[in-house]
């Protein structure tokens, strides 16, 4: 319970993990695998998004924004993950794999450390005083 109660805490360092640098800033999946390399832009595609003045060398997965904004924790029996309560979630994971909402080895330690341990250990530590 006080894990999870931290990771909820956590959730908007866990999801900007994902969509802000895995997806956009990098656009490659949880796996580190760069998403252009297995489901690359079609050539109308890159024509829109320059249109837009959006990125074309990488796959990021943001158009409007809604997507990455709807990305949300869920908890079950064996942890936590990501999703998306955009429309086109069901869409994205069909074409681009759940992969896209798994944090990449590196985020993951990163947020362990920076974020979840040492809230853990402060929390531990209150429970103890009292």
């Amino acid at each position: 319970m006080l894990l999870e109660d931290i990771v909820r805490d956590k959730e908007d360092v866990i999801v900007s993990a994902i969509a802000d640098d895995q997806l956009y800033r990098r656009g490659i999946n949880g796996r580190g695998e760069k998403i252009m390399d297995y489901m690359p832009y079609k050539p109308k595609t890159i024509q829109i998004k320059k249109k837009k003045g959006q990125p074309t060398t990488r796959v990021t997965l943001r158009d409007t924004g809604a997507f990455h904004e709807s990305m949300f924790v869920v908890f079950d029996s064996e942890g936590f993950y990501v999703t998306a309560s955009d429309e086109k979630t069901p869409e994205l994971i069909e074409k681009y794999g759940e992969e896209i909402f798994r944090l990449t080895d590196k985020n993951f330690t990163r947020i362990v450390r920076s974020h979840i341990r040492k809230e853990l250990v402060k929390r531990l530590k209150q429970a103890i005083r009292k």
